[in-house]
């Protein structure tokens, strides 16, 4: 009953947002922002990735980084001296241009003040001892490997076929050797031919290794996607809802009887480890073609398209889309952030909305605790064990349907006028 609530309000939430042609609002009293940086390549696209991304062209890769390196320019005279507190790369695959990256990294620094993270994601096949040397050089000291699962077989399934699992084993033996802060490695599960025995022995797997965060995302299906359209077709089968919450269950008792703990409902760390996250700040700007930025109450994507956005840098902010969330939308977005991290801190609700959190939300907050789904103290609402699953669906739910509705109309149009959700 808990779940069907759950999916139902994100739903409610999220139906009737509208996207429409807009400009960028900045507010005039920001002191700090995160950075975040797209780079949509790959060298063979996943079948069941739902974000921008292309064929690797490495004649692209140059005229991409002057792009970027053109954005960051427009933000610097915009924003002036203004912080950042954090950057994060994030793809299609990051680590496939790494001198492009140490480049974007030495220009932002020279555009800004960088006071946070520099954070990164990665394919295991790109992570040679050179490279792991040129991204701590460059001062990214966060680590996140995609590795999906070491099973050779399972691989295949889901036409991850950029690596093996020993290549993985490989990469992140390499990567725990260098001085980075902190090194995530992403697992999948809820994956076809995928068993709750495979899913074991990945997670068994990687706390061997004393990976020091592991994050497991499930399989989402995205209409656009070459793997929602063969599962639709028949061609491919992937566990139902029930073995699902069976894979979830074992993936939260395996990890935290391991001494790993809950950083987010997909998320886990060591005791004592600095953790690698990539929504870190109440408000970022994106670089980068289908880049998001998200600002007070403000939501904006760059076109999609790479040869739109290279073009378009040269005239201005390349700003596809936008919409603005009402007041209490702002709200109910905040809080589902807050509560997939499985803390919610009172103060900074209170903090970013002029509003207490208990009188603003005071509906949700009381089916979520006839629920079991959260406790709260004066200070805190907590995500408890019980909770994790349904959260974890109010997430999945999430990406599922608001990602999807923006990528599927950015992917088809890449100037849209305006869509809804």
């Amino acid at each position: 009953m808990s779940e069907s609530i759950v999916k139902y309000m994100t739903k409610k939430q999220l139906k009737g947002i509208k996207f429409s042609k807009m400009k960028l609002k900045l507010p005039n009293d920001v002191e700090s922002i995160g950075l975040y940086v797209h780079i949509p390549f790959c060298k063979i696209p996943c079948p069941y990735c739902p974000y921008n991304r292309y064929p690797w062209q490495p004649n692209k890769a140059e005229p991409y980084i002057n792009a970027v390196k053109k954005e960051i320019n427009l933000y610097k005279e915009m924003l002036g001296g203004i912080t950042v507190n954090s950057l994060y790369f994030g793809g299609g695959t990051p680590t496939l241009m790494p001198e492009g990256l140490a480049e974007i990294v030495e220009h932002v620094k020279e555009s800004f003040t960088v006071k946070g993270d520099i954070c990164t994601e990665a394919n295991p096949d790109d992570l040679s001892e050179n490279t792991l040397d040129l991204l701590l050089g460059s001062g990214i000291k966060k680590l996140s490997i995609g590795v999906q699962s070491f099973d050779d077989d399972i691989l295949r399934a889901i036409g991850r076929m950029s690596h093996g699992g020993k290549t993985a084993i490989d990469a992140i033996k390499a990567a725990l050797a260098k001085d980075f802060d902190c090194v995530n490695i992403d697992l999948m599960f809820s994956l076809p031919t995928q068993t709750l025995s495979d899913l074991r022995n990945d997670l068994e797997i990687s706390i061997k290794m004393e990976v020091p965060q592991i994050t497991t995302y499930p399989l989402m299906l995205f209409p656009y996607t070459k793997m929602y359209r063969d599962v639709k077709r028949g061609r491919i089968k992937i566990p139902g809802d029930k073995m699902e919450k069976a894979m979830y269950g074992m993936i939260v008792d395996l990890l935290i009887n391991a001494g790993y703990e809950p950083c987010s409902v997909w998320s886990f760390t060591k005791q004592g480890v600095e953790k690698y996250g990539s929504v870190e700040r109440e408000e970022y700007i994106g670089i980068g073609a289908g880049a998001a930025s998200r600002i007070c109450q403000f939501t904006y994507w760059n076109t999609f398209l790479v040869d739109d956005y290279i073009k378009a840098v040269d005239k201005g902010l390349p700003i596809a889309i936008g919409s603005e969330l009402s007041k209490k939308g702002s709200m109910a977005q905040w809080f589902m952030m807050r509560l997939y991290e499985t803390k919610v801190n009172k103060y900074g609700f209170s903090k970013q909305f002029g509003v207490e959190l208990d009188e603003a939300l005071k509906w949700p907050l009381r089916m979520f605790r006839l629920f079991g789904i959260i406790k709260s103290d004066k200070n805190s609402v907590q995500v408890t064990e019980r909770g994790m699953y349904p959260v974890h669906l109010m997430t999945k739910t999430f990406l599922s349907t608001y990602i999807s509705r923006i990528s599927e109309e950015c992917m088809k149009n890449p100037w849209p006028t305006s869509f809804e959700i």
